[in-house]
């Protein structure tokens, strides 16, 4: 049988003081926490955990503490709490389930910590995907980007799609350009454009296909090059 580990690392630090009470509670228990001068650096040698188990005297002290800051996990915990609370006294289990699948998940966490921080920026959580056997869908990785506005997230398979939907690199010009040249310069004539209107119809045109930065990155190693 086949063990899949996802080795996962948080960064920059997480500053002590952009954290609940509630999440300082929880995120150890998702994640390993090492304890450093600057904050939290949290990591996984298998991966984050989405269903911890938390005890519910400390927890309702954690959430009590927390209540003041605004935070998605506070008001799913608080749901859960009330649930927890409905069942008769002599059923009611002294630990408490909590699956982050079902509500905001870590990396809602995190967003929710640089929400309030005034010193990150964002949160980059990387990781590798990690197989005890040789299989072809065990190995690979991941990055995911956490900043206040959103959560971007990219996986070895979604930089695969990327480079197969990518344009096919164009053939190269056997006659310099020329011929080209000579096309848009007999429609320029027709037109009669200038030559800055003409520039400024291409530029529209490269915005729109979204073609801009490869002209511009190619035209900037040319002269580059002539320069040295």
């Amino acid at each position: 049988m086949a063990d899949y580990h996802f080795p996962t690392v948080v960064m920059p630090h997480v500053p002590f003081r952009d954290v609940t009470a509630l999440e300082a509670l929880l995120l150890p228990l998702i994640f390993d926490e090492s304890a450093e001068d600057d904050g939290s650096y949290f990591h996984s040698w298998c991966g984050p955990s989405d269903t911890i188990t938390v005890e519910i005297d400390e927890l309702r002290e954690a959430l009590e503490e927390s209540k003041d800051v605004e935070a998605r996990i506070t008001g799913y915990v608080t749901t859960l709490l009330a649930a927890h609370e409905a069942i008769p006294e002599e059923d009611r289990p002294d630990d408490l389930d909590i699956d982050l699948t079902a509500g905001p998940g870590w990396d809602a966490l995190f967003q929710d910590i640089v929400r309030r921080s005034s010193t990150l920026d964002e949160i980059v959580v990387t990781a590798a995907f990690t197989c005890t056997k040789m299989r072809p869908d065990g190995f690979g990785g991941s990055v995911m980007r956490i900043t206040a506005d959103t959560i971007q997230y990219a996986s070895t398979v979604d930089m695969l799609e990327t480079m197969w939907n990518a344009p096919a690199p164009s053939a190269p010009v056997e006659d310099g350009g020329h011929e080209t040249r000579a096309r848009i310069a007999a429609i320029a004539a027709s037109a009669g454009w200038d030559s800055f209107t003409l520039l400024l119809l291409i530029a529209q045109w490269l915005d729109r296909c979204g073609r801009t930065d490869a002209l511009v990155e190619h035209l900037g190693q040319l002269a580059s090059d002539e320069e040295g």
